[in-house]
């Protein structure tokens, strides 16, 4: 490499490291900054541990840096202001966010911003910010009792406390069962005797549970007769039945509801003395004349008994009267077998005996037949007899 080549490549090193330089100078401090108004924000109390330099992430990102940090004592309202510079302008909304929390675990602080999505700031209107509490200052706060979760700790370890407290205290249910030996034996001798009795249901020592748990018989009787009923149940929600049709079909249980709500109406009806029956049971005078009518009907049948009473009682009492009436039925009956009889006499030929009726209607016809030929002959005669006395 010659002279000239080698200072060549010296002056292109020099100056990129210059421009490298005036780069980082540019980038990497305030002046890439100089052309965004900054931006002040006030914190009430404190600036929760940030500095100048602390990195501002607007939505994640890294758009600027705190160039200020100043306490206000004198301010009744906000007694520290931030001052920030943005690389970018950035449109703040009512509803903006501005926090200062942890940048990682192991600590470091940043300042979150949130631009929101609402209306307008006011013009002139404080940004004020609030500060995060850092792990560390969250776990102290826990254990302090602060915050919801400390509270729920600090309740917690109180009726925990209590508890213990109440264990060592006779004259609560858990301090009986753990300072006193009498309740202690008390359930000792419950527990034995549950677990006599499980003893009892596992060794099957005749009892009910015992044979539902191990006897494998009963345990089929027991579920056949499950099985019947489901069969059972099934049969009458599908079955046409009365019972069925109570259960599945709503015209008949309608009917059947209109017919209870027609009874209550016939008792409610009665009870208050409307139509025969309500009469009967409410009205006075009906029940004195129903009274009156069974007296009279009483007297008629005590009459009807008596033979001496009259034409009734001789009727239905009078042995005379019935021994006559006996032989007179018999007689008739003894008439009507002899007219069914053909040899008994002549009414018994014309009923019974068919030759004798067949000669009968024989003659019926004949005569019937002389007399339609007389009832015509009788015009003929009387002209003959006109004209005989006429000569």
């Amino acid at each position: 490499m010659n002279k000239i080549q080698r200072d060549t490549l010296l002056g292109l090193v020099f100056f990129g490291t210059l421009a490298f330089l005036l780069w980082a100078t540019v980038n990497l401090t305030d002046l890439s900054m100089s052309g965004v108004d900054p931006i002040e924000v006030w914190f009430e109390n404190d600036a929760g541990g940030a500095q100048p330099g602390t990195n501002v992430m607007v939505l994640g990102k890294r758009l600027g840096k705190v160039t200020a940090v100043d306490l206000l004592p004198d301010d009744k309202d906000h007694r520290v202001r931030m001052t920030l510079r943005l690389q970018e302008p950035l449109s703040l909304r009512s509803d903006c966010l501005v926090r200062v929390e942890d940048s990682g675990v192991l600590g470091g602080k940043q300042l979150y911003v949130d631009p929101g999505r609402g209306a307008a700031r006011t013009p002139g209107q404080r940004l004020v910010g609030v500060t995060k509490p850092s792990a560390f200052d969250r776990v102290g706060d826990t254990f302090d009792g602060q915050g919801p979760v400390g509270s729920e700790l600090k309740d917690m370890l109180i009726s925990i406390k209590d508890f213990f407290n109440n264990m060592n205290d006779r004259d609560t249910s858990i301090g009986r069962l753990v300072r006193s030996r009498e309740l202690y034996d008390e359930l000792l001798a419950s527990v034995q005797s549950f677990k006599t009795i499980l003893q009892g249901i596992q060794n099957n020592n005749g009892g009910t549970i015992g044979r539902l748990v191990m006897d494998t018989d009963m345990g089929s009787d027991v579920k056949r007769l499950l099985k019947n009923l489901a069969d059972v149940s099934d049969t009458l929600r599908g079955s046409d039945g009365t019972v069925g049709m109570l259960l599945n079909d709503r015209t008949f249980a309608g009917n059947l509801r209109d017919i209870v709500a027609d009874v209550r109406t016939m008792i409610v009806d009665t009870r208050d003395g409307k139509g025969a029956v309500g009469m009967l049971l409410r009205d006075e005078l009906l029940a004195k004349n129903l009274g009156d009518a069974v007296q009279s009907l009483a007297d008629v049948l005590k009459k009807a008994n008596d033979p001496t009473a009259g034409a009734l009682g001789t009727l239905t009492s009078d042995p005379d009267l019935a021994r006559d009436f006996k032989l007179a039925v018999a007689n008739l009956a003894d008439v009507s077998a002899k007219l069914r009889d053909p040899n008994a006499g002549p009414l018994g030929m014309l009923i019974a005996d068919t030759e004798a009726g067949v000669r009968l209607r024989r003659i019926f016809t004949q005569v019937s037949r002389a007399i339609e030929d007389a009832r015509e002959a009788a015009p003929i005669g009387t002209f003959v007899q006109v004209l005989m006395g006429a000569f």
